[in-house]
């Protein structure tokens, strides 16, 4: 790390804290995660490489479970070939469908905008067992991309990868294309799949559903979105959300329009943050660290006031938002409605067009009390489970708008709220019994 850098002890540590949860050194020297010129032109879908046994000593992973790596041709909302990187989590003893090991392709939730924030690149996966994990125990194939810009961070030219953050239809493009390279990458895959993703991936997910009405893709038996980003400008959003959204999509959106600057959205103080971030090459905990800064109660916006009414923000708005457009096979939407975060009338309001504008949409909406955005996962888990299985088993979901609220066993305050763990590698004999 470069010490003439200007940060807090605070945002040093949380990059050591990102740091250590590397399965191996930064994704920038680790040979794996970059591509040559022979690759730059091969159709989106391509598998370009494959590392079929990874070394889970690296990783935190549930015992019994294996892990695969692999990069694969993808394409950025504007169009532009990219290589992406993902991985495959196989459990012992896979759940088979006629044609193969069944397959669910989950999309992840914010991880941050470097290309070291790839969920392959960390020991436990990122989501661990808020999702990937269980479902692997389940008997499932779990394909997870990157998304464009995590991982692999060069072209086959060698240009940088932006992460497009929160440009959806890009990343239902990297939810797709990886199931289509992992199919060949490993022939015993089922042709079918279910999506499931959450939070940005939430927002991933929706978007294949949408995609799947122009581009229909073969085996595709429905999505599930969790706590999902469907808009970044919205009056009902808390105020620290929407300036994160702004900060955090003001590089890709130099990617994709090249007349924007991030200077036409972001403070000073905000632009000066942002190459903090993309020098140091720090992720979620570091960009939360940077944001809030040393005194929690008094955060500094990152945002300009009228940032929302730019209107290159407000033509991405446009073309990532998800609901109101029509979709394709079955749609599971799941909110907590506790979700400081993304709040859920946000989803309401999503659900509500689609079904409004296609009445025959095949949606389910499962409202959850008391759940925060994380826990919207795990409430639901007995849920999402079944209705994966579901689709595999043939179930056929009724066409229209079905709207139900979970039932809540004890008192909600008897609840944990938050995520207040994380996984971690034991590294000493009686750590690990």
């Amino acid at each position: 790390m470069d010490p003439s850098w200007n940060i807090s002890d605070l945002t040093r540590a949380s990059l050591t804290f990102e740091q250590y949860q590397w399965a191996t050194p930064s994704v920038l020297t680790d040979p794996f995660y970059s591509v040559d010129k022979s690759s730059a032109l091969v159709p989106a879908g391509t598998l370009i490489k494959v590392e079929k046994h990874t070394n889970t000593s690296l990783y935190s992973i549930p015992p019994a479970t294996a892990l695969s790596r692999f990069v694969y041709q993808s394409e950025s909302l504007n169009g532009s070939l990219m290589p992406v990187s993902a991985y495959v989590l196989w459990p012992h003893t896979p759940r088979s469908s006629a044609d193969g090991y069944q397959v669910v392709a989950f999309a992840h939730g914010t991880s941050g905008i470097a290309a070291d924030g790839a969920p392959s690149h960390m020991k436990n996966l990122w989501q661990h067992y808020l999702a990937p994990f269980n479902l692997a125990l389940q008997g499932y194939i779990v394909v997870a991309t990157d998304y464009a810009g995590l991982g692999v961070s060069r072209t086959a030219h060698g240009a940088p990868i932006v992460h497009e953050y929160v440009a959806s239809p890009s990343h239902a493009n990297d939810i797709c294309y990886s199931v289509q390279a992992a199919q060949v990458a490993f022939p015993e895959l089922s042709k079918k799949f279910v999506v499931l993703g959450h939070s940005q991936g939430g927002g991933a997910a929706w978007a294949v559903a949408q995609r799947q009405a122009v581009h229909s893709i073969p085996g595709y038996l429905g999505a599930i979105a969790l706590s999902p980003v469907t808009t970044m400008i919205d009056e009902r959003m808390a105020p620290p959300t929407l300036s994160a959204f702004g900060f955090l999509i003001a590089a890709g959106m130099e990617n994709i329009f090249p007349n924007f600057k991030r200077s036409d959205i972001l403070t000073p103080d905000g632009v000066q943050k942002l190459k903090l971030i993309q020098d140091t090459g720090g992720c979620s905990a570091t960009v939360v660290t940077v944001l809030i800064g040393t005194d929690p109660t008094k955060p500094e916006d990152p945002t300009k006031p009228e940032w929302t009414k730019n209107n290159f923000v407000k033509e991405f708005q446009v073309r990532v938002k998800s609901g109101g457009r029509k979709i394709r096979g079955p749609l599971l939407v799941i909110h907590g409605d506790a979700d400081p975060i993304l709040n859920i009338s946000l989803t309401d309001k999503a659900v509500g067009q689609t079904a409004l504008n296609f009445p025959a949409a095949q949606i389910e909406y499962l409202r959850v009390p008391g759940a925060s955005h994380n826990a919207a996962l795990t409430s639901s888990q007995p849920v999402w489970m079944d209705w994966i299985a579901d689709r595999f088993n043939g179930v056929v979901q009724e066409s229209g708008l079905k709207v139900s609220q979970s039932q809540v066993a004890m008192p909600i305050s008897a609840y944990q709220a938050e995520l207040n763990s994380w996984v971690a590698p034991a590294t000493i004999f009686y750590e690990a019994p």
